[in-house]
């Protein structure tokens, strides 16, 4: 682009840059084959790597047209653009491969977790709570750069950056709960239902540059609605771990065996009481408060 810039069009290195910008546009047939074949694996990206590699392919094919043309003010324009989504593929990328790592790191956490108490957090982060508190994390850097004063390329880096974010976390939601976004959806009592269309919304406004109050306190929404699933999902856990844990009452059973002896004991105390010899009113009164104590 910089040789572009101090290049005459009668120069003879202009032909030479020419084909450099054609080299270029065949050496990155190779990375986006690569860049195709990942998103293919990893479908919360598809979407953002197949427009943006869209878009890097399209400009560097229209910035070789205009070197064609001898124009070299449509020719820094295109190779700019071209320029703009291969930024935005390398922080997408970064950002991947970092949370990624982080993943890792939480799944190791969470494996020594269920060795040291067997049976607890089954199905941990798989809730709407971990994508909750994924979301809470970007609502916070949307925050701080509505606040940073930002502005050009910083800027449109920045907002690209967090359009991937909110799409890989709104299509890991439609892979969790596959009614959520759809209209209708009914997945969490109701709380995740057209979510997902709140969170497309978000992904134009930022790849069109809006970030504003609107888009704020639509965030918002979406956190909440993520936090209220998290509780619902938390109180059907408990209410069945509750059930599950619930004493039956079941009817004493006594032993054959000791019935036949408490059958044979209660005929003979009987037979004694109804066979006493004649006692002093002292020692019938000890007799009675001892069968008494019998339970006779």
């Amino acid at each position: 682009m910089k040789d572009f810039r101090n290049v005459h069009q009668s120069d003879p290195r202009f032909i030479h840059l020419a084909q450099q910008q054609l080299k270029l546009s065949d050496d990155a047939q190779i990375i986006e084959d690569s860049l195709y074949s990942l998103a293919k694996r990893v479908v919360q990206i598809q979407s953002f790597v197949t427009r943006e590699v869209g878009a890097m392919e399209e400009e560097m094919k229209r910035s070789s047209e205009s070197i064609k043309d001898r124009n070299l003010a449509k020719t820094g324009t295109h190779q700019q653009l071209a320029m703009t989504s291969m930024n935005n593929l390398a922080l997408m990328l970064s950002d991947v491969q970092q949370q990624m790592q982080q993943a890792m790191m939480a799944g190791q956490e969470s494996g020594r977790g269920k060795k040291k108490g067997k049976g607890k957090g089954k199905g941990q982060g798989k809730t709407p709570g971990a994508l909750g508190q994924m979301q809470q994390q970007l609502n916070s850097q949307m925050q701080q750069l509505q606040k940073s004063g930002q502005s050009g390329k910083a800027l449109s880096e920045s907002l690209a950056r967090l359009a991937a974010q909110q799409e890989m976390l709104r299509n890991a939601m439609k892979e969790l709960t596959p009614s959520a976004g759809q209209p209708g959806g009914t997945e969490g009592g109701g709380k995740l239902g057209n979510l997902g269309k709140l969170m497309e919304q978000t992904e134009t406004d930022l790849v069109n540059k809006r970030l504003t109050e609107q888009t704020m306190m639509r965030q918002k929404e979406i956190l909440t609605r993520l936090l209220q699933a998290e509780n619902a999902a938390n109180e059907r856990d408990l209410d069945e771990k509750r059930e599950a844990n619930r004493a039956k009452e079941l009817p004493a059973r006594i032993p054959p065996s000791l019935q036949k002896f408490q059958d044979r004991q209660k005929q003979q105390t009987e037979t004694l009481r109804q066979n006493l010899p004649a006692l002093t009113p002292y020692y019938k009164k000890q007799v009675d408060a001892y069968f008494k104590t019998l339970g006779y």
